[in-house]
């Protein structure tokens, strides 16, 4: 493959993965794909009791294996192999996009559930309502 037939087939694939993130994403947000993209991955986060990141670990690893599978033996199995890399880019963005997201959100001082004061880092009670409890 030259120089220019790569140039072709990178921007063809690379506006298929979009493509296919933006198809994904409204089915994955339940709805919500316009208002929070990361909805699908903090909804399950919530659930499990893990951070958004870790959920996203997850799915990124299921085709990760995939792809070193491919690698090892050139077998397709559920889907085509081009199909998992596009997924791993969309994961690899959504990462992108939660490791902004949340360093903004990180920020901002949190306040507690208790009076809406600043909390201190090792509890979820501000110090003045330590002092009361």
């Amino acid at each position: 493959m030259n120089a220019k037939e790569y140039q072709l087939m990178r921007e063809q694939f690379i506006k298929e993965t979009l493509e296919l993130s933006d198809r994904k994403r409204i089915e994955y947000t339940e709805g919500h794909h316009n208002d929070n993209v990361l909805w699908n991955f903090e909804n399950i986060a919530e659930s499990l009791n893990l951070r958004p990141m870790q959920v996203l670990g997850v799915y990124l690893q299921k085709h990760t294996s995939s792809v070193f599978n491919y690698l090892k033996d050139g077998k397709e199995y559920a889907e085509p192999i081009e199909g998992r890399m596009s997924d791993i880019i969309n994961y690899l963005l959504l990462m992108v996009c939660m490791l902004r997201t949340y360093e903004e959100e990180e920020e901002e001082p949190q306040t507690s559930d208790c009076c809406g004061a600043e909390m201190h880092e090792d509890y979820d009670l501000c110090p003045k309502c330590l002092e009361h409890t």
